[in-house]
């Protein structure tokens, strides 16, 4: 009997120790899950010295045999346990980032002036050591806002984007405002188109499977034109390595005319919603209240691999004329699953 009960803790301590070394070798934190190692370590050194005195004292009982070897075992598995909780790392968090402001060309005048919102989503990392969250960020700021924004750190993004803005304001007109004053106009006279808006408003979310981030970029602008303009961008990114996924990646080639076929017919059901009618079936009908006059349906650039479908947006101006605004289109994954890769 004490010799399976030995082979048993023996096996006890083996199968701890193996699960460890596996452990260290996928982790990167290797200090706390050392500092367990001692700790199993301390507790064999602690058998050990039980397992002699129980050899010199043989004519124990076997309940008090098995008495320390259970409290042993007892105890392995509370510090084991505490090794597994140790070595779980965080997950990266969505955050928000909020700055409105006006500026105004005249000071104690409140006409005209620049109003600004930016509503930014990103994904705040983990640990020091979370680099897919910060090049999701890096990416979203490209590709999204422009180039120069690539590196910078969220807060910085978002002042540097509101000084940008009213750099642009200015340049704009400040001069000619100005030299509207000189020339005699009056407050009351000041033209609307001198008043400027830049509102930004952006969502993060997981999409596909939760093994996709979804991102939307929402810019208004009104900078002195006959009506503003608001422009979207759609951006897909790997959850785990933070690679912006593209169409090429995600649709097959053989299947974008079946892609195209769904999405025109999401397009005709759209249309008909917006004018409250059921005529519109094809793309003559299309053609005759003014979409798809200057193009071919298309797999756009912009589209969302969400939770239910493939959303695929068009911008005003992209497939039809600005009044018409603006489309998005879901294709629920039972009709499109077959065409992605």
């Amino acid at each position: 009997m004490l010799f399976l009960l030995f082979i048993q803790t023996y096996t006890f301590f083996l199968f701890h120790w193996l699960t460890l070394l596996q452990i260290f070798i996928k982790t990167t934190e290797r200090t706390s899950l050392f500092w367990c190692f001692i700790q199993e370590v301390v507790l064999y050194l602690s058998y050990r010295n039980i397992k002699i005195t129980i050899l010199k004292k043989s004519i124990m009982k076997s309940t008090n045999i098995l008495f320390p070897s259970l409290v042993l075992g007892i105890a392995g598995g509370f510090v084991f346990s505490g090794c597994v909780e140790q070595k779980q790392s965080p997950t990266a968090e969505i955050d928000t980032l909020k700055k409105d402001t006006t500026v105004y060309l005249q000071a104690g005048k409140e006409t005209p002036s620049c109003k600004i919102g930016i509503s930014y989503a990103y994904l705040k990392p983990a640990s020091d050591k979370d680099s897919v969250s910060l090049l999701i960020d890096s990416e979203i700021q490209k590709e999204a806002f422009g180039q120069q924004y690539a590196a910078l750190a969220p807060e910085e993004f978002v002042a540097t984007l509101t000084n940008d803005f009213i750099q642009n304001y200015h340049t704009d007109v400040k001069e000619l405002f100005e030299a509207d004053m000189h020339n005699g106009m009056k407050a009351e006279d000041v033209p609307a188109w001198y008043n400027y808006e830049y509102q930004i408003s952006t969502t993060l979310e997981a999409g596909r499977d939760s093994n996709v981030w979804n991102y939307t970029a929402i810019n208004f602008q009104y900078t002195g034109g006959a009506h503003p303009n608001t422009y979207a961008k759609y951006l897909n990114f790997d959850a785990k390595t933070g690679k912006k996924l593209t169409a090429d990646e995600v649709f097959a080639k053989d299947g974008e005319p079946k892609i195209r076929s769904l999405i025109l017919q999401k397009l005709i059901e759209e249309v008909n919603k917006k004018m409250e009618t059921d005529t519109i079936t094809s793309v003559e009908g299309l053609q005759s209240v003014g979409i798809l006059l200057d193009t071919d349906i298309y797999i756009p650039e912009n589209f969302l691999l969400g939770k239910d479908g493939v959303t695929f947006y068009y911008n005003r101006y992209e497939i039809a004329p600005y009044s018409a605004g603006d489309f998005s289109l879901t294709v629920p994954y039972d009709e499109i699953s077959a065409y992605l890769k």
